[in-house]
């Protein structure tokens, strides 16, 4: 038996959904309130993620993410327009993000698109804390 490329590709996470005319935008704010330069990432796929930036001491990084209301699920727009389902979010020291991470809580409510989230975040070698302000 053959298996479709794309569909290994669709189990695998790795093909974009279409978004529905019910998503919407909303910011996420991260506010470095540390000493150390921080690094967030997205998880795209169970081993797939992608950096949404850095964010210096003192500095804040924002980033745009999707949500699809009547769903619940959240996407990360790429490069080329097409809405990537997100399973979570993280921000942690620069170089070691996921080994210092602390999670950004994304509220997925079917009916609901997430308020903006802002956050004060700190990271340590022992591990990065966020706290809305």
């Amino acid at each position: 038996m053959q298996v479709s490329p794309l569909l290994v590709a669709a189990l695998a996470g790795l093909v974009a959904v279409p978004a529905t005319a019910a998503t919407q935008s909303f910011e996420v704010a991260v506010k470095n309130t540390g000493e150390m330069t921080l690094a967030c990432d997205a998880s795209i796929a169970h081993w797939y993620s992608n950096a949404l930036g850095e964010v210096a001491p003192g500095e804040t990084l924002r980033f745009v993410l999707r949500a699809d209301a009547a769903s619940g699920t959240v996407f990360l727009r790429n490069a080329v327009g097409d809405d990537m389902p997100v399973q979570r979010v993280w921000c942690g020291l620069k170089g070691k993000s996921w080994a210092t991470r602390a999670e950004i809580s994304l509220d997925r409510r079917i009916g609901e698109v997430p308020k903006p989230i802002v956050l004060d975040c700190t990271g340590k070698p022992t591990g990065t804390s966020c706290a809305r302000p």
